[in-house]
């Protein structure tokens, strides 16, 4: 029995507004897929956040992930993760979608009395799925509640099969992050369950033979450059063997510089130094005792770098000061910058959209169109989608010499 595990894989994430950067997230699901099925694995886990957001889903995102699930000709698991999971009173998610449709089989328990039922996969829903050799028992993500509703999913858990466990959560001492827990909560039931696997954490770890996070396939963040990511392969023969595979895929490369500021000349040679093959994410970090141009910087970082995305974060020494220009009569983009911040501490990045729109939704007393919201999306955008998806032009990505350029807008 062999299976493929992947997790947070953030389709349809424009980071830093990019358009490229989207494709090089979907180009790393089909990668991951593709490379998958080529080591014959019997099914394929995702273990949460198949999609960066979780509402108001664009055409082209539903479509990269529709192309690829369509072509699977094994089983493909999934639980949803804090990023796939509905706002509030809705119910029906874009995982559910996709399983509807038949691409996926979205595991998650139903309550009675305020407690998880856990019952086989019937071909709608379901919280376990069976192989012959295997059961796979899912759990979406629950937020604060996971732990609680944790313990009483697990005593429901043990068969004769190998046992798999899935969710979206971390496990504390990993990383500091909103959404973990102590993993002695998995442990006390380690004689029911073989594999646990997790999502949620975007680097690759393993505790013990037991516990599995892959790690994400690109980076959603600055910080998680250095992560080790990709996903596993795991066999099981009488013995569990597994490995952590990241190949098949070579994210886009993120180049951080930083350096003190002295003239423009000398910033230009420091710059060159740096120089990698163009189409990167540059971030440059310059610390300086007197006050610069920034698009004298940028002009000759562009130059220089020719980035994809360019940022820049100037270090002023104390008593240096910069004029800053506040437009506080543009009160959406002032809201929506500061929402972005406190959800990127907690661990959501990019949700300012979905969080405004249900914020003017409640304030004006529309509980009905909160509660409809995914339900109307897919009436009206899933029939313009395939049809958007047919006329959308060609996007440039620099690909590798050695690898085709996955042109998914003209897949068939």
């Amino acid at each position: 029995m062999k299976f493929a595990h992947l997790a947070d894989i953030h389709l349809g994430y424009r980071q830093y507004g990019s358009e490229e950067r989207a494709v090089d997230f979907a180009q790393a699901f089909k990668k991951a897929i593709e490379f998958s099925l080529s080591k014959d694995a019997d099914f394929i886990l995702i273990a949460g956040d198949l999609f960066h957001k979780k509402s108001e889903m664009d055409p082209i995102t539903l479509a990269q992930a529709v192309l690829v699930l369509e072509r699977c000709d094994v089983p493909v698991i999934a639980v949803e993760g804090n990023h796939d999971s509905t706002y509030f009173r809705e119910r029906y998610t874009w995982i559910d979608y996709l399983s509807s449709q038949g691409h996926l089989i979205n595991l998650k328990p139903h309550f009675e009395e305020g407690r998880p039922v856990v019952d086989e996969w019937d071909g709608k829903r379901g919280s376990f799925y069976r192989t012959a050799k295997t059961s796979i028992y899912g759990l979406k993500y629950y937020g604060m509640l996971t732990e609680r509703i944790l313990q009483d999913f697990l005593r429901e858990i043990g068969d004769d099969n190998f046992t798999i466990f899935m969710s979206h959560f971390g496990i504390e001492g990993y990383i500091d992050m909103y959404g973990c827990i102590s993993s002695s909560h998995l442990y006390h039931f380690r004689d029911r369950i073989d594999y646990v696997a997790l999502g949620h954490i975007h680097r690759m770890y393993v505790e013990n033979d037991f516990i599995f996070n892959p790690g994400s396939l690109e980076s959603c963040d600055l910080k998680e450059y250095s992560f080790k990511k990709g996903i596993f392969i795991v066999e099981f023969d009488d013995e569990l063997k597994y490995a952590h595979e990241s190949s098949f895929y070579r994210p886009r490369p993120f180049r951080i510089v930083e350096l003190n500021f002295s003239n423009y000349s000398e910033l230009r040679d420091e710059f060159l130094k740096w120089r990698g093959s163009g189409k990167e994410i540059v971030h440059l970090r310059i610390n300086t005792d007197k006050n610069i141009d920034r698009e004298k910087v940028e002009k000759i970082a562009r130059e220089v770098f020719d980035p994809l995305v360019l940022r820049i974060e100037v270090n002023y020494s104390s008593g240096v000061l910069q004029a800053v220009n506040v437009d506080l009569s543009d009160r959406v983009r002032v809201e929506r910058n500061v929402i972005s911040s406190i959800l990127r501490g907690m661990g959501y990045e990019d949700m300012s959209e979905e969080i405004l729109r249900l914020r003017e939704l409640f304030s004006a007393g529309n509980m009905d169109d909160a509660d409809s919201l995914i339900a109307d999306l897919i009436s009206e955008k899933i029939r313009e989608g395939m049809e958007e998806v047919k006329k959308e032009a060609k996007i440039e990505v620099q690909a590798e010499e050695d690898e085709e350029e996955w042109k998914w807008w003209e897949a068939r």
